[in-house]
């Protein structure tokens, strides 16, 4: 198998965050720090922007709590999935390194 040089894939989703004019860029900002790709921004009218992004589904589990601080509680999202992609090799490597010590832990049991 390991001649095969297999890969992880990752659920990735279509994100459209809805957040008032003012905190467009942190939300923007928070998305790419959660290795999200932004999409674009278009104004909902109303004073509320629309950010649009694909972001990986394992950073956006606790994205709620993050999203209500930066907007004081005015922000919301909506998500679906897209596709699956590649884990980033440094990624991998962790992932691969937990599922070892979890299976060690299990042999020991």
């Amino acid at each position: 198998m390991q001649q095969a040089k297999p890969v992880l894939l990752e659920p990735v989703m279509h994100v459209e965050v809805y957040t008032p004019d003012e905190n467009a860029g942190d939300v923007m900002g928070e998305i790419s720090s959660r290795r999200g790709r932004p999409m674009g921004m278009e104004p909902a009218g109303k004073g509320i922007t629309v950010v649009k992004a694909e972001v990986p589904l394992a950073e956006m589990l606790d994205f709620q709590g993050r999203l209500s601080s930066i907007t004081s509680g005015r922000g919301y999202f909506t998500m679906r999935f897209i596709r699956y992609d590649v884990v980033p090799p440094v990624a991998q490597e962790k992932i691969i390194a937990e599922r070892k010590k979890y299976l060690e832990e299990q042999a020991e049991e």
